[in-house]
């Protein structure tokens, strides 16, 4: 079987008032498309991979950089799908630069590991100071709806933030054989999926309270919770046991927050909805 290596690359600039698309560029499997997003949202890219999922040994690599005073909403065209590896392993690589006065919104649609998939996601978060960032990612262990777990495989998300050139918080995940049974059922305390959220902006700490009070209405099965990284971070996490309702839950809250923290739409980006 052939294995991927996929590049694409958006940047994103204010012209006459709105924000435009100043370079793209995609290399198969992946495309970036822009769609109407509709009244009231920002610019909206969706990122697509053509191929239908990824198998051990692909590589994927996406720059995203959004210019000073310019807004993006980033999201994926479905659930990305992580097959089964008969031992390479696959990455994906994202790199998201926000510059002073700019806003970045991202939301992909989730993470499924098939069971026996071996995955690495490093995700980096170059911002500056004067910028304001919403991202957030869904990870789904095992195909729920099929009664499937991950049982077996080797799963790593890296998450890094930079801003300013400083480091101001990094997230390491793992699961590995032969633990990866093990965690799920005991070290996550029965978890088959998870959700984490960034909020970065100058007092985004100012909110702490308010994001609490939002994740309250979630399920009582969904574990859920808000820390302040610093004055200007906050990371929120969300745990449970059935992809869908945390995925309502995590839908539940975006809403509201993009609202208050992004002035958008009380809804979830285009895409979600179609």
């Amino acid at each position: 079987m052939s294995r991927a290596t996929g590049a694409a690359r958006l940047s994103v600039e204010r012209r006459d008032g709105r924000s435009v698309a100043a370079d793209l560029y995609s290399a198969q499997p992946l495309r970036i498309l822009l769609p109407r997003p509709g009244v009231g949202e920002s610019l909206t890219a969706v990122l697509a991979n053509l191929s239908g999922g990824i198998v051990g040994g692909d590589l994927y690599e996406t720059e995203i950089g959004v210019n000073s005073n310019a807004s993006l909403t980033l999201t994926n065209q479905a659930a990305e799908k992580v097959y089964r590896s008969s031992g390479a392993e696959a990455e994906n690589h994202l790199t998201i630069r926000v510059a002073d006065g700019a806003s970045l919104e991202w939301l992909p649609q989730g993470t499924i590991l098939f069971d026996q998939a071996r995955f690495r996601q490093r995700v980096r978060f170059d911002i500056a100071a004067g910028s304001t960032l919403f991202a957030g990612a869904i990870s789904i262990l095992g195909r729920s709806a099929m009664g499937e777990r991950f049982a077996s495989g080797r799963y790593r998300e890296h998450w890094d933030l930079t801003r300013d050139g400083q480091l101001i918080w990094a997230d390491r995940f793992e699961l590995a054989d032969p633990l990866a049974a093990a965690s799920v059922s005991s070290g996550l305390g029965g978890v088959s999926c998870f959700a984490t959220a960034l909020f970065a902006r100058p007092d985004a700490a100012d909110d702490l309270d308010w994001a609490r009070d939002a994740q309250a209405g979630a399920a009582g099965d969904i574990r859920c919770g808000v820390t302040a990284i610093d004055n200007n971070l906050l990371a929120m996490r969300w745990l449970g046991p059935d992809a869908m309702r945390l995925r309502n839950a995590v839908g539940a809250f975006w809403s509201a927050a993009r609202v208050r923290w992004l002035g958008l739409p009380a809804r979830m980006p285009v895409i979600w909805r179609i």
